[in-house]
């Protein structure tokens, strides 16, 4: 005759035993967090002086950190979009444009770095157009090139899209445009066009 399975009774944490281990048991677990604690504030003090002395610390705590900080307070109910076009400005309106009005796979031609900061009409785009990582940033998964890049990048001979920057890129186009407004991005080839296949 086969002996009956004994069941285990479910214990849930609120029914547990609770541990017997006594405070004096435990010592070790307590001297390691009173010596993190103690490297913690020494470390403290040790970096202090050196971060305090840097210039480029200090703008990243005032600046950056204290500065978003208090930004983000201010305008506690505007949207995401909204912060980032009062905070960015014609930069952050301009990249959204050109999000919009590209697929996902475009490669977007830029105009040498020296043009984009030029003034046109009232409007004018920041230097930090200039920079390819912060433009990939708000455009991705679109591919930033710009006009100086045309010996070094091997995918400018793929380049879909051109940026127009204060009236230059109209130059990259393979057709002619009626209507120039100083910033707007167009197709490389003329939206009719076909290849031959």
């Amino acid at each position: 005759m086969a002996k009956p399975v004994r069941k285990r009774k479910f214990q849930s944490p609120a029914t547990r035993p609770e541990s017997k281990e006594t405070p004096k048991d435990n010592w070790w677990g307590k001297f390691l967090g009173i010596r993190s604690m103690a490297v913690a504030i020494a470390g403290c003090f040790l970096l202090y002086p050196v971060i305090s002395g840097d210039e480029g610390y200090r703008w990243v705590w005032n600046s950056l950190l204290k500065g978003n900080w208090v930004f983000i307070r201010e305008h506690r109910k505007a949207s995401l979009e909204e912060r980032n076009e009062m905070k960015l400005g014609f930069n952050y309106v301009y990249l959204c444009y050109v999000k919009k009005n590209t697929p996902e796979d475009a490669i977007i031609l830029f105009p040498l770095q020296k043009h984009i900061t030029e003034q046109s009409g009232n409007m004018k785009l920041g230097g930090e157009i200039a920079g390819k990582s912060w433009v990939t940033h708000f455009i991705y998964p679109r591919r930033a090139l710009y006009k100086d890049e045309e010996s070094t990048n091997p995918l400018y001979g793929q380049v879909t899209h051109v940026a127009v920057i204060a009236g230059h890129g109209y130059e990259d186009l393979e057709y002619e445009v009626q209507e120039k407004p100083a910033f707007a991005v167009f197709p490389k080839k003329h939206p009719n066009y076909q290849e031959n296949k």
